[in-house]
C-alpha cells in the first residue's frame, strides 16, 4: 500500500507540474487547429472546443502518468476538440442484436485454409499488400473502408499488384442494404461488388465523406466470392490473416481508443461491435501477442493510423471483439479485355409504356421483370394505445405515410392534438417488434430532436419531439421518421412509442403496424451478413 500510495503521489505531483496556463493552452490549441486545418465559426464555438481540448489534454496526461506500466500511450489527434460523448455519437452507435452471434456460432464452417503452415508473425503492410491509411471523416462509412481494404489485399494476393479502391462508390451506389454514411455490412458490400461486376479505383471515384449521386466509372477489381471465418476463434482468424488481410469488427467506443497513440492496446475493452476495420497482421512485442489493425481515422491517429490489439488474452471473442465476425473476399484485377466485354454488354434502359408496362418486357422475361418493392408491404396503420382517457396528450389527428412504404425509405408518423395541461419536459420509450418478438428498444428525451441509430448500422430513427416546456393547448410538432433497411426480414412489424412527463404521468401511447410480408417471387438473400457500424 505504501508503494502504491507513493506512486499515486508522484503521478499527482507530475500531473500538477505538467499543467499549463490558460494562455499556453490557447497557443497550443491554435497550433493544433492549424496542424489539422480546423477552424470554428465564432468565438463561442472556439471557447467550447478549447475547453474540450484542455479536458482531453488532462485526461491524456493523467493516463500516461498513471498507466505507463501498461505500455499503452495516448496522444492528441484530430479528435482532440471533441468531448467523449460527441466522439461516440459521431464515430460509433450500433449494437449487435440479441441472438445474432448465436446464429453465427450455429453456422460454423471449416475455412479454406485448414492445412496451411501458419507463421509466428505476418505483416501485410510490410509485404506491400495494404494501401496507405485513409480517413473516413465524419461519415459512418467504416464498413466501406474495411471492405475496400480486404478487396485490395485479396487482389494483391492474386495478382501481385496493389490498387487503391473507391469507398465513395460503395457509399453512393451500394443501396442493397448498406446505408452510406449511416453504416453498413462488409459481407453485404462484398456481395454488391460481386453482383455489379467489380469496383472502381480511388483515383477514378474519389472519396468525399458524404453520400452523393451514384455515377459510372471503370471497374478495375472484381470479387468472385467471400468467406466467413468461424466466429470467436482467434486461431481461425490467425490462419486467415496469414493468407490475406481480413475484415473484422470491434468495439471502439472507449475513451482511451479516442486518443490511442502507441503500444499494444491491452486496456479494458468490450465486445459490442460498432466499428469495421482491417486485420493486416499479427505478431508479438516483448512477449505480448498482438493483432495489427488498420483503421480509417487518418494517419494522425494511433501508430500512423494503425492499432495493435492484444491477442489470445481476452476470451473467445478476442480483444474488443476482433474475432467475433471476421470475413474475407476473393478478388482479382479486371483485364482490359474484360473491361471491353463489360462495356459491350451494357444495355440502354428500356422505355416503359405507361398504358401497359408489362408489354415492355419480352414474353420470355415477363415472369422475371423487376418486382415493385411496394408489393412487399400490404399496409401501414397507426392507432392510440393505453388508457387514452387519462393521457395528457389528446390526439386529434394521427397519420402514417406512405400507406405502402418501401424498405430503405423513411416511414413517417406524426400527430396533431391538444395538451390538457402544461409540462416542463417529456421522456419517450420506443420499441420495435417483429412477429411479436422485441428486436429493438430505445429511450430518451421527447423534447427537441433525437437521432437513434438502429442495430447493425442498417438505418436510423429520428424523433422530432415537443418544443419544451409545453403549454396547455394545441400542438402540431410531433413526428417520427423510421428508416427500414432494404434487407429487413419479411413479417409484421409493430413500432410502439410511449411518453411520460417529468412526474412520470403518462402523456400518450401510439402504436404503428407495418405489414412487411413478401409477395410471390420476392428476392431472397443467400449470404449471412455481418454487423457493422456507424464509425
Amino acid at each position: 500500500m505504501r508503494i502504491a500510495s507513493s506512486s499515486l503521489l508522484l503521478a499527482s505531483l507530475a500531473l500538477a507540474d505538467a499543467l499549463k496556463t490558460p494562455l499556453e493552452y490557447e497557443h497550443e490549441f491554435s497550433a493544433w487547429m492549424k496542424t489539422h486545418s480546423i477552424s470554428f465559426s465564432d468565438a463561442l464555438e472556439f471557447a467550447k472546443r478549447l475547453e474540450n481540448y484542455i479536458a482531453n489534454d488532462m485526461y491524456i496526461l493523467e493516463h500516461n502518468l498513471e498507466n505507463a506500466w501498461t505500455g499503452v500511450k495516448l496522444g492528441h489527434n484530430e479528435f482532440s476538440h471533441m468531448s467523449f460523448d460527441e466522439f461516440k455519437f459521431k464515430m460509433t452507435g450500433f449494437e449487435m442484436p440479441d441472438g445474432y452471434l448465436e446464429q453465427r456460432l450455429a453456422s460454423r464452417v471449416d475455412g479454406l485454409w485448414t492445412d496451411v503452415q501458419v507463421p509466428e508473425s505476418v505483416d501485410w503492410q510490410d509485404k506491400g499488400g495494404v494501401t496507405p491509411v485513409k480517413n473516413q471523416g465524419m461519415c459512418g462509412s467504416c464498413w466501406a473502408f474495411s471492405t475496400t481494404g480486404a478487396v485490395e489485399g485479396a487482389a494483391y494476393v492474386s495478382s501481385g499488384k496493389l490498387v487503391s479502391l473507391s469507398e465513395q462508390e460503395l457509399v453512393d451506389c451500394d443501396h442493397n442494404g448498406d446505408m452510406g454514411c449511416n453504416g453498413g455490412l462488409m459481407d453485404h458490400a462484398f456481395a454488391w461488388i460481386e453482383d455489379h461486376g467489380g469496383i472502381c479505383s480511388e483515383d477514378d471515384y474519389e472519396y468525399k465523406a458524404k453520400a452523393q449521386v451514384c455515377r459510372d466509372c471503370e471497374k478495375v477489381v472484381k470479387v468472385t466470392g467471400f468467406q466467413d471465418v468461424n466466429p470467436q476463434d482467434e486461431h481461425a482468424l490467425k490462419v486467415a490473416v496469414s493468407q490475406q488481410p481480413v475484415s473484422v469488427a470491434i468495439e471502439a467506443d472507449q475513451k482511451a481508443f479516442q486518443f490511442y497513440k502507441s503500444g499494444v492496446f491491452n486496456l479494458t475493452c468490450g465486445t459490442r461491435l460498432d466499428h469495421g476495420v482491417l486485420a493486416v497482421g499479427y505478431g508479438s512485442d516483448n512477449g505480448q501477442k498482438f493483432w495489427k489493425v488498420k483503421n480509417s481515422w487518418g494517419s494522425s491517429w494511433g501508430e500512423n493510423g494503425y492499432i495493435r490489439l492484444t491477442r489470445e488474452e481476452n476470451g473467445p471473442a478476442g480483444q474488443c471483439g476482433i474475432a467475433s465476425v471476421p470475413s474475407y473476399p476473393f478478388a482479382t484485377l479486371i483485364s482490359k479485355d474484360e473491361q471491353t466485354e463489360t462495356e459491350k454488354v451494357v444495355e440502354e434502359p428500356r422505355s416503359v409504356p405507361a398504358d401497359n408496362p408489362v408489354e415492355s418486357f419480352p414474353a420470355e422475361e415477363r415472369d422475371f421483370r423487376p418486382m415493385n418493392l411496394a408489393d412487399l408491404f400490404s399496409s401501414a396503420k397507426i392507432t392510440q394505445c393505453g388508457d387514452v382517457g387519462s393521457a395528457i396528450i389528446d390526439f386529434s389527428d394521427l397519420e402514417v405515410t406512405p400507406s405502402s412504404p418501401q424498405r430503405g425509405q423513411p416511414v413517417s408518423f406524426f400527430g396533431n392534438g391538444n395538451a390538457k395541461r402544461d409540462f416542463a419536459s417529456a421522456n419517450f420509450k420506443l420499441g420495435v417488434k417483429l412477429a411479436g418478438t422485441q428486436v429493438f428498444g430505445h429511450s430518451g428525451k421527447l423534447c427537441g430532436d433525437t437521432h437513434v441509430p438502429l442495430p447493425l448500422g442498417l438505418g436510423h430513427i429520428d424523433v422530432h419531439g415537443f418544443a419544451c416546456p409545453m403549454k396547455k393547448g394545441k400542438f402540431s410538432d410531433l413526428k417520427v421518421d423510421v428508416n427500414l433497411p432494404i434487407i429487413a426480414p419479411a413479417g409484421n412489424y409493430e413500432i410502439q412509442l410511449t411518453s411520460d412527463d417529468d412526474s412520470n404521468s403518462p402523456l400518450f401511447c401510439v402504436n404503428v403496424e407495418l405489414d412487411l410480408t413478401s409477395g410471390e417471387g420476392a428476392a431472397k438473400k443467400t449470404h449471412v451478413y455481418e454487423p457493422i457500424s456507424y464509425m
